[in-house]
């Protein structure tokens, strides 16, 4: 585009300036050396010379008259010789028409006619000296004489101002067309600085506005489809919790009822081992009370993860709180003979669901008691950082496989099955712990160590 724009600009100026020089050269005055005053006194002398010249040798006086004319003013004049019907005739042979008339010479800058005969006849013929019209005149010799150098300078000047105005016109446009290319690109990052005024600068100026418009609206698209994909994500993940979690509930649900419904079965018919019914009846109602105790935690994991449930917080004093579940536990921990441990700072407040915490604190407490064995300790401890709450309980003694640690808080995980039947276990203790712990907005983590195994909670 730039070098169309140029070489179209280099035309037309060239054809501005030689148009303009033309007509400069047509419209300058007609300026000549020397007047038509100057050879008409000269031209009266001559009827008289020829008066006295018969006609046969009136060339030579006309043909030197015409010369001495032509040296003397420089050709600006010439020497006309006409008979009396108005016919010219040649100044070589006064016999011979040249084709012209007096009356072609009206408008031209001429002297005033002589008339005049020739001493052997009575003709009359006329004497006229005219205007060279061939002839330059001052000022067009001088134009034309610096045509060369204005040839030369119109095309420099042509070259340099068509460059400049085909950058000036172009250079805006490609930076336009730059940032559209970027646009199509989906990159709105570039920027069009024309710093004009005029329908390109309107035009740069316009499509930056939509540049940073489109970025904004692009980026809020992005940050909208994001979030839905998110949301999305989420919700296939609870979907498939759902399912898997409804799943396994039936599981865990059918099993102890086909086992209830066995033995019930067996002690109906008296078949077998089922004839000593005492043993089984007290087999099915701990089957019966394991199932309650699952359908009261199915219950309270409904509940709280009702859409739109929130827990009642207030202002809580976590430091006695722990103390009262701690004191709540000790025939448990002294049947178990386990050693309590407790290391609690005093007045830590947080803003908690009592009801809520009362369960995953007491879920907590007595798994340290089921699964630590006689005679080992259950250290707690209660501190606050510059920000931050920690609650650490550990259970001396007790062991949990590193593959088993990430999957603690999935539903009806259980890490050993038969000690879980034996503790009355069912698999949604921990779930149901990080559940309320999350509606808190606090992280609870489960870790082996040294002595035993360590549950850190941070509010």
């Amino acid at each position: 585009m730039s070098v169309k724009v140029f070489l179209l600009t280099l035309l037309l100026i060239a054809v501005c300036c030689f148009t303009t020089y033309s007509f400069i050269l047509q419209a300058a005055p007609k300026n000549y050396q020397y007047d038509i005053e100057d050879v008409d006194l000269e031209l009266s002398f001559l009827p008289n010379e020829l008066s006295r010249t018969e006609s046969e040798y009136a060339y030579m006086f006309l043909e030197a008259e015409s010369e001495w004319i032509g040296e003397q003013y420089e050709n600006e004049f010439e020497l006309h010789f006409f008979q009396s019907d108005g016919q010219e005739v040649s100044l070589h042979d006064i016999n011979q028409l040249v084709g012209g008339q007096i009356t072609d010479f009206d408008k031209v800058e001429k002297t005033k006619p002589y008339t005049t005969s020739f001493a052997d006849s009575d003709s009359i013929y006329t004497l006229l000296v005219t205007r060279n019209t061939e002839k330059h005149t001052q000022t067009e010799e001088a134009i034309q004489g610096t045509l060369p150098v204005l040839c030369l300078v119109v095309l420099l000047g042509s070259i340099i101002s068509a460059f400049f105005y085909s950058w000036y016109m172009t250079a805006p446009i490609k930076k336009v067309s730059k940032l559209s290319k970027k646009m199509a690109d989906m990159d709105f990052s570039g920027f069009c600085s024309a710093g004009r005024t005029d329908e390109i600068g309107v035009l740069s100026d316009s499509l930056n506005t939509l540049s940073r418009k489109l970025e904004v609206a692009l980026s809020e698209l992005q940050e909208a489809n994001q979030k839905l994909q998110a949301d999305i994500d989420m919700e296939r993940r609870l979907e498939k919790q759902r399912v898997e979690f409804f799943a396994a509930a039936s599981h865990e649900l059918k099993t102890p009822i086909t086992i209830i419904k066995g033995q019930l079965q067996g002690m109906l018919y008296q078949v077998g081992r089922y004839k000593d019914r005492e043993t089984y009846l007290a087999q099915s109602l701990e089957i019966t009370d394991t199932l309650g105790k699952m359908v009261q935690e199915l219950l309270t994991i409904s509940r709280l993860d009702t859409p739109g449930y929130t827990c009642k917080k207030s202002n809580l004093n976590l430091s006695n709180f722990i103390i009262d579940r701690v004191t709540a536990f000790e025939d448990l921990f002294m049947q178990k003979d386990l050693t309590v441990e407790q290391s609690i700072s005093p007045e830590i407040y947080i803003l908690g669901d009592m009801q809520l915490l009362q369960k995953a604190l007491d879920n907590l407490l007595g798994n340290a008691a089921a699964y630590s064995g006689a005679g080992n300790q259950v250290l707690i401890k209660l501190w606050k950082d510059t920000e931050t709450t920690t609650l650490t309980i550990e259970n001396t003694g007790a062991h949990i496989p590193d593959e088993a640690i990430s999957k603690l808080f999935e539903p009806f995980y259980r890490v050993d099955q038969s000690r879980n039947r034996q503790t009355g276990g069912t698999g949604l203790g921990l779930y149901i712990v990080k559940t309320i712990l999350d509606l808190h907005g606090a992280k609870i983590e489960i870790a082996n160590t040294i002595q035993g195994v360590i549950v850190s909670i941070q509010f």
